[in-house]
């Protein structure tokens, strides 16, 4: 089995189990004690399997994630595989739909194959650098859409404090300039949904290129890109840094005015 027919099994896997994990029977903890950023049974349930299967069938390949605390961050060398069992657990816990299980393969630190399964609205998006981005192995692309007021964003500025300001002064300039503005707090979701042309701009406050390899890769795969403040495509790294993330880059051009640089801290 190649690498994408792979990565689409196995998330399919973590799907078809989360769906039957019922949010009553979940024993939630907080990572680091912050009671904003939980961790399931279900989270080390997932991750298990995944990492096992992922061990089975290429051995001699590394594996990240971030329920692995032991495990700092994927490799720059070889075949690194990044998995996010649960990506949206806080929705996941309280039953919401926009959660989704990720995996993807990076070859000397770029993202190569990825797949982003939703279980409940049963949306399967991957991706292979060679032959395109997919949504239920029909190919995918980007929006069109270069006009501010037609675009539609999602906006989510985290739970950082000192990005607050910054993120609201953001969310301000958006409801005057945009079509819509959204927050689903579904990172990989987030950045699928751009890649499927559903929505056009995407903006993180702290955003974990590592953990979201397979999105990153899915929406360059399907022809957007995902940014720095500076304008510079993002690199895979375990720093969270604040990105945007646009349908195509004439779009960037006219949203950069809109994101206040100013206000983020150096």
């Amino acid at each position: 089995m190649g690498h994408h027919d792979f990565a689409v099994e196995l998330v399919r896997k973590a799907g078809e189990r989360l769906k039957k994990i019922h949010p009553e029977l979940l024993n939630v903890t907080f990572k680091e004690g912050d009671p904003r950023n939980l961790l399931t049974n279900a989270d080390i349930e997932i991750n298990t399997m995944m990492h096992e299967q992922i061990a089975q069938a290429f051995p001699g390949h590394h594996i990240y994630s971030e329920e692995d605390s032991h495990v700092e961050q994927a490799n720059a060398t070889g075949f690194s595989w990044t998995l996010d069992p649960i990506d949206g657990t806080s929705n996941f816990s309280r039953g919401l739909p926009f959660f989704s299980s990720c995996a993807t393969l990076l070859e000397n630190g770029i993202p190569i194959v990825g797949a982003i399964y939703s279980p409940i609205i049963d949306e399967l998006y991957s991706f292979d650098v060679h032959t395109g981005a997919f949504l239920n192995g029909r190919p995918i692309k980007t929006s069109s859409i270069t006009e501010l007021s037609k675009s539609s964003g999602l906006l989510h500025i985290g739970r950082n404090k000192p990005l607050w300001n910054w993120g609201l002064a953001v969310k301000r300039t958006f409801l005057e300039s945009l079509s819509k503005t959204k927050d689903f707090a579904a990172s990989a979701l987030d950045m699928a949904f751009l890649a499927a042309g559903r929505v056009d701009i995407v903006v993180y406050g702290t955003f974990n290129s590592q953990d979201m390899a397979g999105a990153v890769g899915l929406v360059r795969a399907a022809g957007g890109e995902v940014y720095t403040m500076q304008g510079a495509p993002v690199a895979i790294t375990p720093i969270s840094q604040t990105v945007v993330a646009t349908a195509n880059k004439e779009l960037f051009e006219k949203v950069k005015p809109l994101l206040h640089t100013d206000l983020l801290q150096s």
